[in-house]
């Protein structure tokens, strides 16, 4: 049975780079200038362009899911090239209308087989992990449900932690409440993030950027040695590079790829931001 994976830039993969795939991209938006992300906006153009907008004053970028009507194009296309059943893996839904978009888009497909959809509660990598999980178990030969379990439990044994340089980017996206941004103002904080049960919650609060990345450590290193850690940074790389490099030698030379933030989650999140996504082992 041949069996489509469909995920979204969110996930920090970009089109092509896993073959069996396929990468839908969000929306960027800088003033009346639209990009995919991605896909028409690199992630080292949107962050210098970020940089740009910053310095310049200039109004901030926003972010958009991708229309039903795309998410049946490419479904259709996929079928259309063989595909007896598609596992669609999005984002939290707690954070973007995307998966609710992909749900839609489906449904209006005239003839459709089997599609499961898989809510992961989170973002970045655990998307992108979860989508690997289900490709590699239709790879052994799972059927659509089993394959989107397998990606269901792989995002069970993830966390996706953050720290922010600003809470402002967050608060624009309405994903915290003012109270929290201007707490995180007048103390001066480095708040460090989670997505738990796909909503932003607060894990700690040091007040410097090195106790951030201390108490990042940390929380990667909390349940003994990890399966498997990814960095990512939003135009931080010196920070993230050494984040991974004290995570590897801490867990037997594992490689720990360091991953520059799409800008769907850049818009969110700002420059300055370090965070890792963690696998706990089974």
């Amino acid at each position: 049975m041949s069996i489509a994976i469909v995920t979204d830039s969110a996930s920090d993969l970009e089109q092509g780079q896993i073959e069996g795939i396929t990468v839908v991209p969000l929306h960027l938006h800088f003033g009346d200038e639209l990009f995919e992300d991605g896909v028409t906006l690199t992630k080292s153009d949107f962050w210098q362009r970020l940089d740009r907008v910053v310095s310049e004053g200039g109004v901030l970028p926003t972010t958009s899911q991708p229309a039903p009507g795309v998410f049946r194009d490419i479904y259709q296309q996929l079928i259309d090239e063989g595909a007896e059943g598609i596992v669609s893996v999005h984002l939290s839904g707690k954070l973007s209308g995307t998966l609710n978009s992909a749900r839609q888009g489906a449904s209006l497909l005239e003839s459709a087989p089997q599609i499961e959809f898989v809510d992961t509660l989170s973002a970045s990598m655990a998307v992108g992990w979860a989508s690997e999980a289900a490709l590699s178990a239709t790879q052994a030969g799972a059927g659509v449900a089993e394959a989107a379990e397998a990606a269901r439990e792989l995002v069970g044994r993830t966390r996706t932690m953050l720290f922010v340089e600003t809470l402002d980017y967050l608060l624009r996206g309405g994903r915290i409440g003012r109270a929290r941004q201007l707490a995180g103002k007048l103390l001066r904080m480095r708040p460090l993030l989670e997505l738990v049960d796909g909503e932003v919650a607060d894990v700690e609060r040091p007040r410097t950027r090195k106790k951030a990345l201390d108490r990042l450590y940390a929380q990667i290193m909390s349940n003994g040695e990890p399966e498997r850690v990814s960095i990512l940074h939003g135009n931080a790389e010196a920070d993230a590079t050494a984040l991974a490099q004290r995570v590897s030698a801490a867990s037997s030379g594992m490689d720990v790829p360091i991953v520059l933030s799409a800008p769907v989650l850049g818009a969110h999140i700002g420059p300055g931001t370090v965070g890792a996504t963690v696998l706990r082992r089974a």
